[in-house]
């Protein structure tokens, strides 16, 4: 489990905001865990699957192409009545 000033680091050094971001968008939740300062925020990611492409943004393309493919189908369906 990394802090996100870990996970910013082991992007290349992007924002905080930025690596909040990607978090978000690719699901990965926070944990929140006692420390002696009080609590911390930690997300259950590591920094192998950072290196691996975890947190890859989403491929505009690729989501056109699903949308269209998921239209296609629901037209299909409504047609057949």
């Amino acid at each position: 489990m990394l802090s996100l000033k870990q996970i910013s680091e082991a992007l290349g050094g992007v924002s905080r905001n930025h690596a909040l971001k990607l978090l978000t968008d690719c699901g990965i939740r926070h944990k929140v865990l006692l420390s002696r300062n009080g609590k911390k925020i930690y997300y259950d990611i590591t920094r192998e699957q950072i290196q691996n492409g975890a947190l890859k943004q989403k491929d505009p393309k690729k989501i056109a192409i699903q949308q269209s493919i998921a239209l296609m189908m629901l037209e299909a369906a409504l047609n057949r009545h």
